[in-house]
């Protein structure tokens, strides 16, 4: 049966910005690395070069590699000297003529140029300091725009240089599938075509027209094969991709069916209404939506963290309690932070800055601001210094009863959107969203988000502390039983000699 409310042209774009970009290219480890100059390999001692493949240096949401595309490495370096130009300190800033020619031949250069020409890395520090900038910020900006753009184009005649999703779209497979499972196809297309051009994505749509990939699961399986994993276990770059896309696409989908009620909701709805907008235009004057630069850094945020953001968007579908995160730095490293009271929220990312959502006001805040104080009732609060007062920002108490503990409860990763629910199915009755996918997956016969929500639990924080904890307790009575074992032996003894 075709699905009645396909993905629209902006939860398409939606997906390919924010889960194809933030989430599986623009990010490593939480940390956006839109806006920095950087690199794909390692910096050896003297700062030689070391280029994974042929990767060279890169930019943006999407990654754009320098070294495949020369012309940007030239259009950057031209926006660099114009923006120097108007900088305070622009003596220092502004490249010479032969500043300029060497730092383009260097950023023009390919990994493979990098090894033969024993390359040494470049002081990046004053091109970072454009790129995040709001002239630079707005350049990358446009080059993101153009990738979307592209990779979502669509008309109507066949073989006219048909891109990966518009083939995808006209298939069964797509047409028929849930908005959910239209949204993971969508990502691990586009991300395919991303890394690997026109190589691999049409061989796939191939068999899907042929009827032998039949669901989301049977193309990741397809993807997991074309490659093998790496000398060591690990997945190689094209596994890893379509991971990290689905990743930010189970963001995406808990986003797009959150509670009504949830403020990530409304937040949603306003950035998804033009997911291309990007961060300098978010947070210019807006007298309809003066709130939007806040709704927007949050959904990105969110997304540079798909795993805590899914139990963030939980929280808030309930109205309930949350409180992960460290405000103070962690051996020298910012943790992501998530708290939620009912429809309050205060969020933070790995840079330390974020958003609070209090009382219906937004505003911003500084994770070096806060304090975390626990409490030995259980609660938790937030404190945060202004101007050398300090006040309390937050308080989570999880003995609260949820606002909305009857509330649909977002699954990892959902197989059925929810206007093609049973009616009066039950929903989730668990505190651990982990059990509550798992039981909405039995109930929905969904054996793979069932496996999903498994594995998810298993990496989680609780999921790691309970795996710890068995084998605590099964060391403890493998050691009681050697004990028992060892007693009997020697009361035995004198009775044998």
């Amino acid at each position: 049966m075709t699905n009645p409310n396909p993905l629209t042209e902006n939860e398409l774009k939606a997906a390919a910005y924010f889960a194809v970009g933030v989430t599986s290219e623009g990010s490593i480890g939480g940390r956006d690395l839109a806006y920095r100059l950087s690199f794909a390999g390692n910096v050896g001692a003297g700062g030689r070069m070391e280029p994974v493949a042929n990767s060279g240096y890169s930019f943006g949401t999407l990654q754009i590699d320098l070294g495949q595309h020369p012309d940007v490495a030239r259009d950057m370096l031209n926006g660099y000297q114009t923006w120097a130009a108007t900088q305070p300190d622009r003596a220092t800033l502004e490249l010479s003529q032969q500043q300029y020619d060497s730092t383009l031949a260097s950023l023009q250069r390919t990994g493979k140029q990098m090894r033969a020409a024993q390359a040494v890395d470049i002081d990046r520090t004053s091109i970072n300091r454009f790129l995040d900038s709001d002239a630079g910020r707005t350049f990358v900006h446009g080059l993101d725009t153009e990738h979307v753009n592209g990779v979502t184009a669509t008309d109507t005649v066949v073989g006219n240089n048909d891109k990966a999703l518009e083939r995808l779209q006209r298939t069964g497979l797509y047409q028929n599938a849930t908005s959910d499972d239209q949204a993971e196809l969508a990502g691990m297309f586009m991300k395919l075509q991303n890394q690997a051009g026109d190589g691999r994505w049409p061989g796939l749509l191939d068999r899907i027209e042929a009827g032998t990939l039949t669901s989301p699961d049977g193309v990741k399986t397809a993807i997991d094969g074309f490659l093998a994993n790496r000398p060591n276990g690990d997945a190689d770059y094209l596994e890893s991709g379509a991971d990290n896309t689905l990743r930010g696409v189970s963001v995406l989908n808990a986003l797009r069916s959150a509670n009504a009620e949830n403020p990530l909701s409304s937040a949603w709805a306003n950035v998804s209404a033009n997911p291309l907008m990007g961060p300098v235009v978010a947070h210019q004057p807006n007298a309809a939506n003066p709130n939007l630069g806040f709704e927007y850094d949050t959904v990105r945020s969110m997304f540079l963290t798909p795993e805590q953001s899914r139990r963030f968007i939980t929280a808030l579908d309930h109205g309930a309690s949350l409180a992960e995160g460290n405000p103070a730095r962690q051996a020298g490293s910012q943790q992501a932070g998530f708290y939620v009271s009912g429809n309050d929220f205060v969020h933070w990312g790995r840079s330390g800055h974020g958003q609070a959502f209090i009382g219906g006001q937004w505003r911003s805040i500084e994770a070096e601001d806060l304090t975390r104080v626990r409490n030995r009732d259980g609660t938790t609060e937030l404190t945060i210094n202004e101007n050398g007062q300090r006040s309390v920002l937050m308080r989570v108490d999880p003995r609260t009863p949820a606002l909305r503990a009857d509330a649909s409860n977002p699954t990892e990763n959902r197989h059925a959107a929810a206007d093609e629910r049973q009616p009066g199915a039950a929903t989730g009755t668990f505190d651990n969203p982990y059990l509550n996918a798992m039981l909405a997956a039995a109930r929905g016969g969904d054996d793979a988000g069932g496996r999903r929500a498994m594995e998810e639990m298993t990496r989680s924080a609780e999921g790691v502390a309970f795996t710890q904890r068995s084998s605590e307790l099964a060391a403890n009575r493998q050691a009681d039983e050697q004990a028992r074992t060892q007693q009997a032996a020697n009361q035995a003894g004198p009775e044998r000699g």
